[in-house]
């Protein structure tokens, strides 16, 4: 009899502190649910170099292309978004006359003939780091453009960590993201880098939901931040 009851006494304790357990989280989950995530940001960018006499302000009188980006091997899936969101930013806060995005320019080039000029172009980029000069002539001909900015993609690294979780379900996560960019502005006529920087961005998000930073999100507001150095001076008061 007392074993009966000892048992009782083990079922109803399990029972009650699934009960408060139950009662704990469930005014957390409603109150960061309507918080929604929890994000923090940081980025450092580096001016690589600048041509000397290059002028950031000749952009807002030019016609400029954005190149598919390069990847390092296993991001090629992300090379459209890198591209993309660069041309986003561009277009967003930049005082170019006009930004040819990268559909458009891959299009053109198509259009023009010069797909395998443009094949040998990127092929010789990848081996030396180098535009050769008389290709990238062709190029700026055919899309009428001055300068083309060629986006870089080092690294894109993800992690999650489980902070609390009740019943199998996750109910505080951490994930933190890390981006590594660069781009270089190339002078379509003469062959020479105008202007290159890099940056690297960190963005730690906390949610109770299974939650995913979307990339594109993440290099746009870093190509913000890098593209800070073309930005026109301030007028003089």
């Amino acid at each position: 009899m007392r074993r009966r009851w000892r048992g009782r006494d083990q079922d109803r304790a399990i029972v009650f502190s699934s009960l408060l357990a139950v009662m704990t989280a469930a005014p957390l989950l409603f109150l960061m649910g309507c918080a929604g995530p929890l994000r923090q940001w940081g980025s450092e960018t580096s001016l690589v170099s600048r041509a000397p006499g290059f002028d950031p302000a000749l952009l807002s009188q030019r016609r400029i292309a954005v190149l598919n980006a390069l990847v390092g091997f296993g991001y090629e899936g992300f090379s459209h978004q890198v591209s993309r969101s660069l041309s986003r930013t561009l277009r967003e806060g930049h005082n170019a006359t006009s930004v040819l995005s990268p559909q458009d320019t891959i299009s053109r080039i198509n259009q023009a003939g010069l797909a395998k000029d443009y094949t040998d172009l990127v092929g010789a980029y990848m081996q030396s780091g180098v535009l050769p000069h008389e290709g990238l002539r062709r190029i700026g001909e055919a899309l009428m453009v001055d300068y083309v900015f060629q986006p870089i993609m080092a690294s894109f690294e993800q992690s999650v960590w489980e902070r609390f979780s009740f019943l199998g379900v996750r109910l505080f996560q951490t994930r933190v993201s890390v981006l590594r960019l660069s781009v270089q502005l190339w002078e379509t006529r003469t062959g020479a880098i105008a202007w290159e920087s890099s940056g690297e961005a960190t963005l730690a998000g906390e949610d109770v939901r299974e939650y995913r930073i979307p990339f594109e999100d993440i290099a746009h507001r870093l190509w913000g931040q890098i593209l800070k150095d073309l930005a026109p001076a301030p007028a003089a008061p």
